[in-house]
């Protein structure tokens, strides 16, 4: 009987303790790390959030719960089950919980599918973990930031597979011209192998030929391209319709291996000549966090260009509206130093 009771005394006392340091000491025994699978995207893209949450103590955590509540521009690309099992809140106000228990020294691990909604720069949001002592009778609550970060760029143009690069269309994405055409870029045409991209094809010549043809370009090794931008006050999509034109510039650029340097009025600044994956990387994070912001008159960025125009083939010019004295400017400058010039407006006609 004595062996009984003491048996019970220590199991009282054990529960006692554990009860105690489950009150005092419990919530700061829990470890949660989170991090993306990448830190630049677009609107719609598919990111994966990875999440860990570990018990650093000798005796187990009953109850752990956590929840995320993520910022208004990001969206959980989770199944309808999944979202079922771990949705709470409101619409306005809504949260992703997870409830466990953790063992000592254990983790749970997981992750969800996310996007970002639209361009710009977004702290992904906060993650709330709460405790409950060993007997279930009370919870504690903290939170934390997930510090991570995320730049959306701009969408590429819905019409981008018109668009070849100084190549007599650069699309007809919108109100555009070029202000010096210069059709000896494209030398010819040949038959589609099928190892270039499909956006190569010129379609009115494989109507012609009733055979898939693909355009045929004069790039030469010290060909490169000046992308200028000017940033002014105007309506928010004509903004977002010239970032988008930037984007899928600069994509095409890549894509046919021509160095380009970017220069702008503005927040969006200027890079020198260069191509490949981080040169590219610099310009979408810079058009990701742009917020359209004018610092100088765009007439002294053409000028500048054009001074430094040695070797230079070409320009693409994207604007929200051209007006007439930069248009004149651009047309001198092109004149006299032989640079072909493809101009691109933000603003559609209809607006």
């Amino acid at each position: 009987m004595g062996v009984l009771a003491a048996i019970i005394i220590c199991v009282f006392a054990a529960i006692v303790v554990l009860e105690i340091l489950s009150l005092t000491v419990g919530l700061n025994k829990v470890v949660f790390r989170a991090g993306l699978d990448m830190d630049l995207t677009e609107p719609g893209e598919e990111l994966t959030l990875t999440y860990r949450v570990g018990n650093t103590a000798f005796f187990p955590l009953m109850f752990v719960s956590f929840s995320f509540l993520f910022d208004s521009a990001v969206e959980v690309r989770e199944g309808a089950e999944w979202m079922e099992r771990h949705r709470t809140g409101s619409l306005i106000n809504e949260s992703y919980t997870f409830d466990t228990y953790l063992m000592p020294h254990s983790n749970m691990r997981g992750r969800i599918r996310l996007s970002i909604k639209q361009r710009g720069h977004y702290r992904i949001g906060k993650v709330y973990v709460e405790v409950g002592d060993f007997l279930g009778f009370t919870t504690r609550l903290t939170s934390y930031d997930l510090g991570l970060d995320v730049v959306c760029t701009a969408r590429p143009c819905e019409d981008e597979p018109d668009i070849t690069a100084l190549g007599g269309l650069l699309g007809d994405i919108s109100v555009r011209r070029f202000i010096m055409e210069d059709p000896s870029l494209v030398l010819g045409y040949r038959e589609y192998t099928g190892a270039e991209p499909l956006k190569a094809i010129s379609w009115p010549q494989t109507a012609k030929t009733g055979r898939l043809m693909v355009r045929k370009h004069d790039f030469t090794v010290d060909n490169d391209v000046a992308v200028l931008v000017d940033i002014e006050h105007t309506e928010k999509e004509v903004q977002e319709r010239c970032l988008s034109l930037l984007r899928t510039a600069c994509d095409r650029l890549e894509e046919d291996r021509i160095p380009y340097a970017l220069h702008s009025n503005g927040d969006l600044f200027d890079t020198e000549k260069g191509s490949g994956r981080l040169h590219n990387f610099g310009i979408q994070r810079r058009i990701g966090v742009s917020q359209f912001v004018r610092y100088r008159p765009f007439s002294s960025v053409i000028e500048r260009a054009f001074a430094h125009s040695t070797g230079r083939s070409g320009a693409i010019v994207i604007v929200p509206k051209l007006d007439e004295e930069n248009e004149r400017l651009i047309r001198r400058l092109s004149e006299s130093t032989g640079i072909r010039v493809c101009l691109l407006e933000g603003r559609r006609d209809e607006e």
